[in-house]
């Protein structure tokens, strides 16, 4: 690729987390699942996330560039280690984006 080729746009993950557990011991691994979480968003690998409104999960936007990648890295979270919950991967690559976003290759629309 040269300089002046636009950069090619990133896969982006939707990762939709299941909990298979609930109670004390969530609740007591639920601080190192936020350190492993903001490990990975220093690392620009995790974009966003959250817990779903109606408590059952969560869900993370992510930006890697395979499946593969994910599965390595999400078995290091705390909550797969206990067994505390199940992920599920969606990959897509993105074809606009908006100003809150910032992702090379990918077209802002103004």
């Amino acid at each position: 690729m040269s300089q002046t080729d636009p950069a090619p746009p990133p896969t982006l993950w939707i990762v939709h987390s299941t909990y298979l557990k609930t109670g004390d011991d969530l609740a007591a691994t639920t601080p190192r699942h936020r350190e492993w979480l903001d490990a990975h968003y220093r690392s620009g690998v995790f974009l966003t996330s959250g817990r779903k409104v109606d408590g059952t999960g969560g869900v993370l936007v992510c930006r890697a560039e395979s499946e593969t990648e994910l599965h390595a890295l999400f078995q290091d979270d705390p909550f797969v280690q206990g067994g505390f919950a199940e992920y599920q991967f969606m990959a897509f690559t993105p074809v606009k984006r908006g100003r809150a976003l910032d992702l090379d290759g990918v077209p802002l629309v103004e």
